[in-house]
């Protein structure tokens, strides 16, 4: 009888150590497939001084200075293509009507989010809604516009090349 309680124990050791072996390797085969299949993610950010003229925003042109904080996160698929995620933030942004002298402010962030094929890649272009605000009179409201044109040159595999902003006049759907 002394012998059949260690026969037990050394059994479950033995059984023990044979899972311990087997875990191993089926954690490895699905790490590895899951590693295949795994999106690949860049990121970079810039901040850029922005100044010009907005021609089309009301009823005077406006002389805009300030600075836009953008960041692109781009997500890479397997076989090629992807998605951009560009999010833009003005900073300090205000303007002088060139009639008026009136003091605007520009303010906002905006998010975009724009899908990129496989091969070469052109500039993506987006246009982030930003609100611009006329202080002297509290009846109008602020109101949205698209005073920024943003540009992104991305590589095949999603590494961020370029970031440029600028003061646009441009319509959205003319770049």
């Amino acid at each position: 009888m002394r012998g059949h309680p260690l026969r037990v124990v050394s059994k479950i050791c033995l059984m023990v150590a044979l899972l311990g072996l087997a875990l191993p390797t089926t954690t490895a085969s699905a790490s590895a497939s899951a590693s295949a299949s795994a999106q690949t993610i860049h990121r970079r950010t810039a901040v850029l001084g922005l100044s010009g003229t907005l021609l089309f925003t009301g009823p005077e042109p406006v002389d805009v200075t300030g600075s836009i904080r953008i960041t692109v996160v781009t997500r890479t698929e397997p076989g090629g293509g992807g998605t951009a995620q560009i999010t833009s933030q003005l900073r300090n942004t205000t303007g002088v009507g060139q009639d008026s002298g009136g003091l605007y402010h520009f303010v906002g962030t905006d998010n975009n989010v724009v899908e990129y094929p496989p091969g070469p890649i052109s500039p993506l272009a987006v246009f982030p809604t930003f609100l611009k605000i006329y202080p002297p009179d509290p009846i109008l409201p602020p109101h949205p516009i698209q005073p920024v044109r943003v540009l992104t040159t991305i590589d095949q595999d999603g590494t961020i090349d370029n970031i440029t902003a600028e003061i646009s006049n441009f319509e959205p759907d003319n770049p």
